[in-house]
């Protein structure tokens, strides 16, 4: 659907539904839209609207992505967590199968819960599961691209592992966060790690995660071994060869790309300028790409409020200047 998140294009939802998990999630926007009046017309939302941990599956929204010619942003999973313990690996495993399908496309995954995510990329051979489900769930929108099924395993084979063009985040709305999550998101395999510092709840010290990266997408890797090709990016972690397990390069991860902003909406916590200012600066320090979104609708400054006429703060003409910053990683791909 679209959307009005400046870091995307598009947001589609082939999951919906949740549960609060943390802090940041007090006065979670998803769980209020999903009992809006404008989406309890579908009835997805009329089985989620209790917030309390059900989910469903819609694959109209999945599919959405294969018919976009035009490359696109594109926000899996607004209304939900991909990683969401409720979700089988089984509907991960058809979304990862677009990710794959669709490389004209970048897909931005941010989840609250990346040590599941971490137990779902560690499985063996996962271009054997999304292969599977391609033929078995997305044939009927896929098959006359490929002209039989032999054609559309080979293409899941020749895919490289992690997918160049699924970007994975978490969010970090407070320093106990990022130091319970973000270790966890530098384990998983991802050409790209993002983080969401929203709704920021105080101060955060990211610098140590930064590891003076350059937030810059990958550049191709070939195994000394057997010869296979594929993408590594610059924040490269152990990586064994997906055809022969041979050991291939070793490089500490780092953090590509970080998204900060204030709370919005009712009853939103204070959130200081402060606050993203320090983001700010050690992104800058670190050459790491940031996007200030927002400064949320109770921002305040030097110890008073910062009124903006923009109810959620997100107008960036009215950000104090050395904050009207909005970049996105560079993305390499041949």
């Amino acid at each position: 659907m679209s959307t009005n998140i400046e870091w995307c294009d598009e947001t589609i939802n082939p999951i919906v539904g949740c549960s609060r998990l943390s802090e940041g999630c007090k006065h979670c926007y998803a769980a209020t839209a999903a009992k809006s009046s404008r989406l309890q017309q579908f009835s997805q939302y009329q089985t989620v609207s209790e917030w309390d941990g059900t989910v469903e599956f819609v694959k109209s929204q999945l599919i959405k992505p294969l018919h976009w010619r035009k490359p696109k942003k594109i926000f899996v999973c607004s209304m939900a967590d991909l990683f969401h313990a409720n979700v089988p690996f089984e509907w991960i495993d058809q979304v990862m199968a677009v990710v794959a399908l669709c490389p004209q496309h970048t897909f931005q995954v941010l989840t609250k819960r990346p040590e599941r995510a971490l137990k779902y990329f560690r499985q063996p051979q996962l271009w054997v599961k999304w292969y599977e489900a391609a033929k078995e769930h997305l044939w009927g929108a896929i098959g006359e691209n490929f002209g039989g099924l032999i054609n559309l395993q080979q293409y899941f084979i020749d895919q490289p592992f992690p997918l160049p063009n699924l970007w994975l985040g978490t969010s970090t709305e407070n320093q106990a966060m990022a130091d319970k999550r973000i270790p966890i998101l530098l384990q998983i395999p991802a050409s790209l790690r993002f983080l969401s510092c929203e709704p920021l709840l105080e101060e955060i010290t990211l610098s140590r995660y930064h590891n003076n990266g350059i937030g810059y997408l990958g550049h191709k890797i070939k195994c000394p071994n057997c010869g296979v090709t594929g993408i590594n990016p610059p924040d490269k972690y152990y990586q064994y060869c997906w055809q022969c397990n041979s050991e291939m390069e070793r490089k500490e991860p780092t953090i590509s790309w970080i998204i900060c902003g204030g709370e919005s909406g009712p009853n939103s916590r204070p959130c200081h300028i402060e606050w993203i200012e320090s983001i700010v600066i050690q992104c800058q320090e670190s050459n790491t790409p940031v996007f200030v979104k927002q400064l949320g609708a109770n921002a305040h400054h030097q110890g008073q409020r910062f009124k903006t006429r923009d109810k959620k703060g997100g107008e960036i003409e009215e950000f104090p200047e050395q904050l009207r910053i909005r970049e996105f990683p560079v993305l390499v791909r041949d």
